[in-house]
């Protein structure tokens, strides 16, 4: 089309070039005078409105003569483009004074003229002719001009054909690969211009990729010259190939409010077409975030200059969907309905969603969330949310954790040095109408500590009677986990004593009981035989072994009790001294200590 108008204006002042040469040599054909020249041209864009644009056109003529030549000549000119009247132009009395003088013609082109070649010009294969009729009248003188005639061609679809391969993604993962991409132009009118688009579509995405229609917008200059939606069905699978075939209806009038601004804007225009992807939900169509066509052509001219066009195409960012998926802005997650079997874990989380009401009622979203403690998966859940409320929107889900699973990590656990990890992590599939995506709604996680053989350890002062007389002096306890199982917890402890007596003592046995939340988890003895020789310091070992099978039942009730349990140690030493055996009271090695939790918080206990 540029080049086109390009050569149109050209044609003007060629015939302005043509007719003012002549005009001179009609006058020189008196005898009178010698006959002037034409030294030069130059012509330039005039005023621009809304409905017309001035073509200025300047002629320098040098007269030889002393004397000026009289205003009694007449020049008109007529430019045609497929026999559509683009413009015409006439100026009476011109005449020539002495030396160098400059004729100045304007002509008004009518804007809508060009929607009118733009439809001829389209219907025959882009292709234009061009021609100029001009006639020169004086006083009993008159000439037509031969007409000037000349071929125009353009290719304004060339930027929009490409045999490459162009990629569409969506949150930065490639979606689908068009190929083959071609455009084309139906049989235009007054009214419309058809313009269609085909490629050939690779899904390469995770997901099925279905689209109903599209919905498209074409701009110059931002003049919008089309605007719709037309029904063009896509239902790809992954790995798979299909096509897409989309025609638009360009407006043909809004050709002439184009070429205003093309002239405005120093005769540079970028052509842009955007096609949205949209699926029908309830009889009604939704745009879905997924752009299936995006390019920009960039058309410039030199219609008064040489009259030379380019369309180049405009590099523009990779085709990303203009949509950001729902995340979590916050989240709150308590302990629910607790059986001897199972604990819920109702979870609340604060979703920051797409500000589009038609968006947000596209979106569906279905996670699934587990939680570990220290690797071992101790629950699950899964929920969906059909539509989300633009701007933000809570997903609740309710978990349900196997009680179960709690001997295991909670071995662990011990052998973490009293230390778990618990991570909580939603999986969420996003679908958007068109496709569906996988959504990342963070990972959260929390460290739980405990410290439940604090008070099994330090120095220590504490007496040990024997048939009224002390035997051994308790002065120092350490106390340490060994390899715990879903079944065992066995505590190594060591007793430092000090024999206060002339003759060995005996440590026969240990005996322990240790119990959390009423939960008994050792009522047991340990055989120790340990001799302390007379007024001599040794170390007294023994093994508690801990039921660690029950600490299921413990936190059912560590959990109905707000996450507070008691762990209560308490141990006796069966202790021989000459024969007589007696058992005590070892409350160096007992304790009562406190355990609280908040496992699903962040918080560490």
């Amino acid at each position: 089309m540029s080049r086109a108008v390009a050569l149109k204006a050209g044609g003007v002042v060629a015939a302005v070039l043509v007719l003012g040469v002549v005009a001179v040599g009609v006058l020189a054909a008196t005898g009178a005078f010698a006959a002037p020249t034409v030294e030069s041209t130059s012509y330039d864009w005039g005023a621009v409105t809304d409905g017309t644009t001035e073509i200025v056109t300047s002629v320098t003529v040098d007269n030889p003569n002393p004397v000026g030549v009289p205003g009694v000549v007449d020049v008109a000119y007529t430019a045609r483009l497929n026999d559509v009247t683009l413009a015409r132009g006439e100026r009476s009395g011109v005449g020539f004074g002495p030396g160098t003088n400059t004729v100045t013609l304007t002509a008004a082109m009518e804007n809508r003229k060009i929607a009118d070649w733009w439809v001829t010009h389209v219907n025959g294969d882009e292709q234009s002719k061009l021609t100029v009729d001009a006639t020169v009248n004086a006083p009993g003188f008159s000439r037509e001009i031969p007409a000037k005639s000349s071929t125009v061609e353009t290719d304004i679809l060339g930027g929009f054909t490409t045999e490459g391969a162009q990629q569409v993604a969506f949150q930065g993962d490639p979606l689908l690969t068009l190929r083959n991409q071609r455009a084309s132009w139906g049989e235009a009118t007054a009214e419309t211009t058809p313009l269609s688009f085909s490629a050939d579509v690779e899904n390469v995405h995770d997901y099925a990729v279905t689209l109903d229609g599209v919905a498209y917008v074409v701009e110059m200059n931002g003049v919008e010259l089309g605007r719709g939606q037309r029904e063009a069905g896509l239902n790809v699978a992954p790995g798979e190939a299909g096509s897409i075939d989309v025609t638009v209806a360009l407006d043909s009038p809004k050709m002439a409010d184009w070429w205003r601004e093309h002239v405005t804007d120093d005769e540079v225009s970028d052509l842009s077409v955007r096609m949205y992807g949209y699926v029908v939900r309830d009889g009604e169509r939704q745009r879905v975030p997924m752009r299936v066509f995006d390019r920009t052509l960039r058309l410039e001219t030199d219609m008064l200059g040489g009259g030379g066009t380019s369309v180049e195409p405009v590099e523009t960012p990779q085709q990303e969907g203009d949509f950001e998926p729902p995340s979590v802005t916050d989240t709150d997650q308590r302990w629910g309905a607790v059986t001897d079997a199972t604990t819920e874990i109702e979870t609340d989380a604060s979703l920051d969603t797409p500000d589009d009401p038609g968006l947000a009622a596209l979106l569906s979203l279905d996670v699934t969330q587990t939680t570990t403690i220290n690797g071992v998966q101790i629950a699950e859940g899964s929920t969906a949310l059909d539509t989300v409320e633009p701007g933000s929107d809570t997903l609740s889900l309710t978990s349900l954790k196997d009680n179960g699973e709690v001997p295991e990590w909670w071995a662990r656990h011990l052998n973490d040095g009293e230390r778990s990890q618990v991570v909580t992590t939603p999986t969420a599939t996003a679908d958007v109408g068109a496709t569906k995506f996988d959504a990342d709604l963070g990972t959260r996680e929390s460290t739980v500590r405990t410290d439940l053989l604090a008070g099994m350890n330090g120095d220590r002062d504490e007496a040990v009677q024997v048939q009224g007389r002390t035997a051994l002096v308790v002065t120092g306890v350490s106390s340490e986990w060994n390899r715990a199982t879903a079944d065992t917890a066995p505590i190594q402890t060591r007793t430092s004593v000090r024999n206060e007596l002339a003759t060995p003592v005996t440590v026969a046995a240990i005996d322990y009981t240790v119990t959390t939340n009423g939960v008994t988890l050792a009522d047991r003895s340990a055989r120790v035989g340990q001799v302390v020789d007379p007024e001599s310091s040794d170390t007294v070992t023994a093994r508690l072994v801990l039921d660690n099978s029950k600490m299921d039942r413990w936190w059912v009730r560590h959990v109905r009790n707000g996450e507070q349990s008691t762990f209560d140690v308490d141990v006796t030493a069966t202790v021989s001294v000459l024969g007589q055996r007696e058992r005590v009271a070892l409350d160096s090695l007992g304790q009562e200590a406190t355990i609280e939790t908040d496992v699903l918080n962040a918080s560490e206990g």
